[in-house]
Order: C-alpha cells, then structure tokens, then sequence
C-alpha cells in the first residue's frame, strides 16, 4: 500500500469516528460523558475527531494527494453548505420533522 491509500483509508477510518461522535451526542446529548472517561464530554469527543479528520487531510495535502484550497475556496464551500442547510432544514421544519 502506498502513502496515498494509508492516507485515504485513515481518512475513512477518522470519518467513521466522527459518525460515531456524532450518533453517542445525539443519543445522550452533547454535554454527556461516558464514566470511564471522566471530564471528557461528548462535545469533547466530538470536536477531537473533527479536528483529527482535518489533521489526515492537512497530510494527503503535505504529501500532494489532494490539492491546498485557498482560504477564500475554503469559505465559498463552507458558505455554500450552510445556505443548502437552511434551505433543507426549512423544508424539514414545513414537513414537521424539524422543531
């Protein structure tokens, strides 16, 4: 395998963590924390994959598997999501899924 692949299966892996941070603050809310891991709530676990996941793809784009965006790009993804959120969030709320 090379370093291109070890990237990208982390990457997956990371995402996969994320999911699971995700799914354990909805379930028991984000403010929760399990008892083994005392001091450390899900938000906590939560912002920690995030950041991880950012660390994996700050590699692929060290080692030139994947292409450095400029904060700019980076700002126009960001904001183009956002509004496709509230565009999908309003909908959800109209069909009465959404408080």
């Amino acid at each position: 395998m090379d370093i291109t692949n070890y990237l990208l299966v982390c990457l997956m892996e990371e995402s996969a963590e994320i999911a699971q941070a995700a799914a354990k603050s909805i379930r028991f809310g984000l403010d929760d924390s399990h008892p083994e891991r005392v001091g450390e709530t899900n938000e906590d676990d939560l912002l920690e994959e995030l950041y991880q996941c950012i660390a994996v793809v700050e590699m692929l784009q060290e080692n030139k598997n994947l292409k450095t965006l400029t904060n700019e790009e980076i700002q126009c993804i960001k904001n183009k999501k956002k509004e496709k959120m509230i565009k999908y969030m309003s909908y959800s709320k109209e069909k009465g899924q959404l408080n």
